[in-house]
């Protein structure tokens, strides 16, 4: 919920610096004497104040970034029979504005279709072989930072050891710790255990409260699980609300404590909307003959019990 926060933030910010210039230029056009070209940036200005404003509404997702790209287009366009000479350097806004504002692929198809328009409107000596290879010289180039910025996120997705949503470990790499827990039980000859927990509750706190109230919900079982576990336990999330605790170096009654411990912590610890965080948790112990593989579907199965009504 944070970087939603943040980027929303940083969405607006800039479309307001967008507004200000727009502002800007009304501005120096009424400074100049140039009275029928104030109206239509004013009303661009305003167009995008509005997108600035609505950056940060959940509800109106991509609203504000088309209604800046059409005020940004008008505005050229309106600007264009203007420019004379300087017409060059406006040649690379439109594309840069739909790679910035758009995913790659529907920025890509709008810059090439409207590729003969801007060439057209921004300075009709452009119209050119030339002019055009230069327009899909700079489409190209405009697009190369947001691919490569695209790539490193999968690549960063893929290699990412946390859940996304939670900050828990995520599911792949809670597998991988188990089995290395499992071997460092049997080379220390030490127990282990594990906690399979269920958070009924998230599985209708987005549809009843919003996703804020689910970011919140998981936001303070983490929280709480941390306060109330040693340092060496690992907390994943295995399914969307069924969780995993392993608990190094503990048997059957050190985990039997630490679920009463962290039971009681989550009932004094209520939300806003949904009161106190009811969980459900059932302890799993490594047997002396068992192995990673068996020891994993053994807490698979917990998980799936738990999610059955009334187990």
């Amino acid at each position: 919920m944070p970087e939603r926060l943040s980027s929303s933030r940083l969405h607006a910010m800039a479309y307001a610096c967008g507004a200000l210039v727009l502002a800007s230029l009304a501005a120096w056009h009424y400074l100049m004497g140039h009275y029928p070209r104030i109206l239509p940036v004013t009303i661009l200005a305003i167009m995008v104040s509005i997108a600035a404003l609505m950056a940060e509404n959940a509800y109106a997702r991509r609203l504000p970034a088309y209604l800046v790209l059409i005020s940004g287009y008008l505005a050229i366009a309106v600007e264009a029979p203007y420019l004379e000479a300087s017409g060059a350097l406006w040649m690379g806004v439109p594309p840069i504005l739909a790679t910035l504002l758009l995913p790659p692929g529907a920025a890509l198809l709008l810059n090439v279709l409207l590729a003969p328009i801007w060439l057209f409107l921004i300075n009709s000596v452009l119209s050119t072989p030339a002019g055009g290879l230069q327009y899909f010289t700079l489409v190209i180039i405009s697009i190369l930072p947001l691919g490569w910025y695209m790539q490193q996120a999968r690549l960063l997705k893929t290699t990412d050891q946390l859940d996304t949503q939670s900050g828990m470990l995520s599911r792949d790499a809670l597998s991988e710790r188990l089995i290395a827990e499992v071997a460092r039980a049997r080379a220390l000859n030490q127990s282990l255990s594990a906690l399979v927990i269920h958070l009924p509750q998230l599985d209708m706190a987005n549809e009843q409260f919003g996703q804020t109230t689910q970011d919140t919900l998981l936001t303070t079982f983490y929280q709480v699980v941390q306060r109330n576990s040693r340092r060496g336990d690992a907390m994943g999330r295995h399914r969307h609300s069924v969780f995993w605790l392993l608990l190094a170096d503990a048997g059957e009654a050190g985990a039997l404590i630490v679920r009463e411990r962290l039971t009681h912590a989550l009932g004094e610890a209520p939300l806003r909307d949904i009161g106190a965080i009811e969980a459900q948790a059932r302890i799993c112990h490594l047997a002396d003959d068992e192995c990673a593989e068996r020891f994993e579907q053994r807490l698979i199965k917990r998980g799936f019990n738990l999610l059955e009504p009334d187990t």
